[in-house]
């Protein structure tokens, strides 16, 4: 595996778990935001909600941009060391 490869991977796995502790965040941000009482929302629903109650956070972008930044590092670090 060479250097350049070992760092796109290594950076890839990186951004894929921030942006999964991003989006985890964001949807525990969203429940607790859920009114009580209300019907318990689950996934996409979650990420609405939470655009529906905080419009100006950048969290959703973030999270999403982390999540492709990584699996975008990570093909190319495993596209560079096959071919090599």
């Amino acid at each position: 595996m060479t250097k350049a490869a070992t760092w796109l991977v290594i950076s890839g796995f990186l951004f894929l778990a921030l942006g999964l502790v991003l989006r985890t965040v964001l949807m525990m941000r969203s429940s607790d935001a859920t009114p009580v009482g209300g019907r318990i929302l689950y996934g996409g629903e979650l990420v609405r909600q939470y655009r529906i109650r905080f419009p100006a956070s950048p969290m959703p972008l973030l999270a999403r941009s982390t999540l492709l930044a990584g699996l975008a590092a990570l093909a190319a670090g495993i596209a560079i060391d096959l071919s090599s």
